[in-house]
């Protein structure tokens, strides 16, 4: 049996900390992607509440340095602020797309 290679190494053998980091990152590179919030926007919402737990859940670690807590405690300040706005992005996102295209297409006929 073959030696795993240091670059096939899984989240799962991660220290937790660093587990939560990198889960947190990919999480964050979710998000930020602008399809995402257009065609999965119920999906985006739940992404950025998992990344402010996350961020909530590294402020408790004793292991974090002051200064690296500060940081986090800014960026979880931010996303919980960006909560409401992607609350509300997404509630009009899927109102607009209840009503059917040609339901859409005749509204903008009748509006021009």
């Amino acid at each position: 049996m073959s030696s795993p290679h240091h670059h096939e190494t899984e989240e799962h053998e991660l220290p937790c900390i660093e587990a939560v980091l990198a889960g947190t990152l990919a999480l964050m590179t979710g998000y930020s992607q602008a399809l995402q919030a257009d065609l999965h926007p119920r999906e985006r919402v739940l992404m950025g509440e998992k990344v402010g737990a996350h961020l909530a859940l590294l402020l408790q670690q004793p292991q974090l340095s002051c200064g690296f807590r500060r940081v986090l405690l800014g960026l979880h300040r931010r996303w919980q602020a960006m909560d409401a706005c992607s609350r509300d992005a997404a509630q009009a996102i899927e109102a607009a797309n209840a009503f059917p295209v040609h339901a859409r297409l005749s509204a903008a006929k009748r509006l021009q």
